[in-house]
């Protein structure tokens, strides 16, 4: 059973770091070149997965990519870089084998997941089980992640949303926490790549869906005007035959009109045929629910592409507003983002807002909304109410 992985990066210090890490639970063969990584490839292949760096002298991270695209299909590839540009990456491999991309440093048991997850789902997806074994610990979280769903360990919080003229609360996006039976309160990034390994992911958006509908209930119920709750969706749920049914049944159960939610879906969307996903997205739009694209700059969507779909906001990636007050480019790409919105006719939101600066340039490069710590942290959804009424005073 192959678990022979290829790690490549230009610094001795980082390699032998990452050998260190990964070489209780796999065969790890490394590389300090893209040049040295293509001869290993030949002559000690196949590998389970690369795990490269984007950045190197000569050969660097992207044309290896694309070199093991070609090559080796069927090898999952893993990026690791210090910077915030995934977006090249992602357009360089968005065909064949899985690609995931981190921000360094990684801690071990994240990377380490997040390599035999990749690996899992490529060989679930591929029907080709038993050319990988699982580590014991992954298959035992996935286990108990699927136990968490149905026992109802996963938790909705809510990060609130303004408009920049006025302060305006406009709704809030809706979020997931697992309460994991050891290991306490867990954020997304430290589950998610466990749903993904165990093709839970589908399950963990019918309960948000179901949460946010609940929560929204309960809201109308105290009498409250509709506060948008925007569910992430992910292109996959976009493709189940019954999706507008599910999320219309949700809506009907609990009497609820569209203005309590919103969808939000990720540029990865734009690599679907967009005839297959326009009639999904036209039919939610019939039903009154708005449709919102998220962490937009990230990698795939184009101004002809967004034309042609019936998103009403485009939210900015938080890494654009992170480097704004550093980095003059950061500000021209946001303002060309606000331009595209603007041509779109979408309202445009600037996420990850932490400071009084950050909240005067997103403004000033046209944002009308905006979502970040500056405004609140995210919060379990029952103590929204008291946020919003101390808020609003």
């Amino acid at each position: 059973m192959n678990r022979k992985i290829l790690l490549v990066d230009d610094e001795p210090h980082v390699l032998d770091g990452l050998r260190r890490q990964l070489g209780r639970r796999f065969d790890v063969v490394t590389a300090n070149s893209g040049e040295e990584a293509l001869l290993l490839l030949d002559a000690r292949g196949p590998f389970a997965a690369v795990v490269s760096d984007l950045r190197m002298p000569g050969m660097g991270g992207l044309e290896l990519l694309g070199e093991l695209r070609a090559r080796s299909a069927h090898t999952v590839r893993l990026v690791l870089s210090g910077s915030g540009d995934f977006e090249t990456a992602i357009a360089a491999v968005n065909e064949g084998a899985i690609f995931r991309f981190l921000t360094k440093p990684v801690p071990p048991d994240v990377l380490t997941e997040a390599i035999e997850a990749a690996i899992l789902r490529y060989e679930m997806e591929n029907k080709m089980v038993g050319s990988f074994d699982p580590s014991i610990e992954l298959l035992q979280e996935v286990r108990k992640l699927h136990t968490g769903i149905q026992e109802s360990q996963l938790k909705i919080f809510l990060q609130p949303q303004c408009d920049l003229g006025d302060g305006s609360i406009i709704g809030a996006e809706a979020l997931v926490r697992w309460h994991h039976p050891v290991n306490g309160l867990l954020l997304p990034g430290q589950f998610f790549g466990t749903a993904e390994a165990g093709g839970l992911m589908g399950d963990i958006t019918n309960w948000m869906l179901e949460a946010a509908c609940r929560q929204a209930c309960e809201w109308r119920n105290l009498g409250l005007s509709p506060i948008r709750l925007a569910v992430n969706v992910s292109a996959h749920d976009l493709q189940k035959e019954n999706f507008v049914e599910t999320v219309l049944e949700k809506l009907h159960r609990f009497v609820l009109s569209a203005d309590w939610l919103e969808i939000e879906l990720t540029e990865g969307v734009a690599v679907l045929d967009m005839d297959s996903i326009k009639g999904v997205l036209e039919r939610l739009i019939e039903a009154g629910i708005k449709l919102s694209i998220d962490d937009f700059g990230t990698g795939y969507a184009s101004l002809g592409w967004l034309r042609h779909l019936p998103f009403s906001k485009l939210k900015i990636d938080r890494s654009f507003i992170m480097e704004i007050d550093q980095k003059p480019e950061a500000f021209r790409f946001l303002e060309t983002m606000v331009a595209m919105g603007r041509e779109c006719k979408m309202a445009t939101l600037a996420e990850g807002v932490e400071t009084p600066a950050q909240l005067e340039s997103a403004k000033k490069a046209g944002c009308g909304l905006m979502q970040g710590y500056y405004l609140a942290k995210p919060m379990p959804a029952e103590n929204f109410l008291d946020w919003l009424d101390a808020h609003t005073k």
